[in-house]
């Protein structure tokens, strides 16, 4: 794993929680935040606690092991369609109990935040690489 990478999201993901108490957010029952939306594509995060993650049907048994108290989930959509979710970060913690990216950073599962990671570099590089090509084209 990526240590600076980890680090860095720690740091977003504490931010978001921050904004999201600040903002009157009930921490522990679950919220969503958009880190970033494009006509064809949208990168987040779920923020949900373990009895709301274990209702979702269908939750593979692998990700099921996995989930404690609370679950920070890296969501990838494409043309309106969800194509991924990650279970970045698994706390034995509430939300409202986490008080810095050292937190965060101790829950990070290090393959599911690589994968979130390349799943978002690939579509990133081909809407570049597909904008690039219609420039050239013209």
């Amino acid at each position: 794993m990526d240590n600076s990478y980890a680090e860095s999201i720690a740091s977003d993901i504490m931010q978001m929680l921050e904004s999201a108490k600040g903002s009157g957010l009930d921490l522990n029952s679950g919220f969503q935040n958009d880190a970033l939306k494009a006509e064809h594509f949208a990168f987040g995060y779920l923020f949900y606690p373990r009895e709301m993650l274990l209702q979702i049907p269908h939750l593979p048994q692998s990700v099921r092991k996995k989930v404690k108290k609370s679950n920070i989930l890296g969501l990838v959509d494409l043309e309106g369609r969800k194509v991924g979710i990650h279970l970045v970060c698994s706390l034995a913690k509430g939300f409202d109990e986490i008080k810095s990216a050292e937190d965060i950073l101790a829950g990070i599962n290090g393959k599911e935040l690589m994968d979130f990671k390349e799943q978002i570099a690939g579509i990133l590089h081909k809407d570049l690489v597909g904008k690039t090509e219609k420039k050239a084209d013209a």
